[in-house]
């Protein structure tokens, strides 16, 4: 049985909490993260998610509880995973006078490269994140971006089983973002690799991951596959394009329902008559012959998800005091 676990999840997490004095950080966190997934750790800025990574990664000791990563312990067998694990620190610092391929060939052969062979994984490594032409530029005069950029090729060196990404995207530009994110799920997906990602970014998240972990205040709310947490997630306010905008708008406030009409688009709240919207808009509109343009949730599905387990969370924290 033990074995079957170790197979099927290259993390866990059993009762993890790291206090700072008599302040948690990361308080009772548990959590599986099954081999070859995209794991996308959400939360807003102060959850807990840097000090959750750091935690995996063996830069910070817990207080209590433990961390599993292919079997081994982050603090009794950091030697060991450090070939099997590639990190991304938020803001990864490097050694400013050296030239960009001396840095990432060095830290090939510490990953147990030879000479010839560091040098060729380091120009593979830097080619995929697009920094080819900067081999030769010196690390203290890369933008905060190709810092970034620059980092990320470290942490892929040698295929590592395992990448941990604590906001990869958070230096760069428009650009690098989306290369970047597309980059991220092409590895998982042609080398089957598990890459765990934090963001407060919701839209990363949900373009990155498939299994998600929502954290606040420290504590992991909700785990598990996204489209599983999401699929009976349901916004309340919907945006109507019509071409009778006011007049629509008025017979949907005899129905009940309530409806602010912003220029030409009508902004219905429908509460919990989702499937009597559905309903009722096509009728009217045919009965009326207005054209119906569209239909469509102000929120997606994880933004719910997310707003309602930390939303909740909040009015605990804010009626109970001090809870975490």
């Amino acid at each position: 049985m033990e074995e079957k676990i170790m197979n099927d999840y290259v993390v866990q997490i059993r009762n993890l909490s790291k206090f700072m004095g008599q302040k948690p950080i990361v308080l009772d966190m548990s959590l599986d993260i099954p081999r070859g997934t995209l794991f996308g750790l959400l939360g807003p800025n102060g959850a807990g998610k840097t000090t959750s990574i750091r935690l995996m990664t063996g830069r910070l000791r817990p207080t209590s509880g433990s961390v599993d990563l292919l079997g081994l312990s982050p603090w009794r067998d950091r030697v060991e995973l450090f070939k099997k694990v590639g990190y991304l620190a938020q803001n990864p610092s490097f050694p400013k006078d050296s030239t960009v391929i001396k840095f990432t060939t060095y830290m090939a052969k510490l990953r147990g490269f030879n000479r010839q062979e560091a040098l060729l994984e380091a120009r593979h490594q830097l080619s995929q994140v697009g920094l080819e032409r900067f081999e030769h530029s010196i690390v203290g005069k890369l933008s905060g971006g190709e810092q970034q950029r620059l980092g990320f090729a470290n942490c892929l060196i040698g295929s590592p089983e395992i990448l941990i990404l604590d906001e990869p995207t958070s230096s760069l530009d428009p650009e690098g973002r989306v290369y970047v994110m597309e980059l991220i799920a092409k590895l998982a997906k042609d080398n089957n690799q598990t890459v765990i990602v934090s963001s407060h970014i919701l839209p990363e998240i949900q373009r990155m991951t498939n299994h998600i972990a929502i954290m606040s205040e420290g504590r992991v709310l909700v785990s598990g596959n996204m489209r599983e947490l999401t699929k009976n997630i349901f916004d309340r306010e919907y945006e109507v394009e019509t071409s009778h905008p006011k007049e629509l708008s008025d017979i949907l406030i005899e129905e009940g329902y309530k409806v602010v009409l912003d220029n030409s688009t009508i902004v219905v709240d429908v509460g919990t008559r989702l499937r009597q919207i559905w309903r009722d808009l096509p009728k009217i509109c045919n009965d009326n012959n207005f054209e119906l343009r569209s239909f469509t949730p102000m929120r997606d599905s994880l933004e719910n998800l997310f707003l309602k387990y930390v939303s909740q969370r909040e009015l605990k924290v804010e009626h109970r005091g001090v809870e975490l």
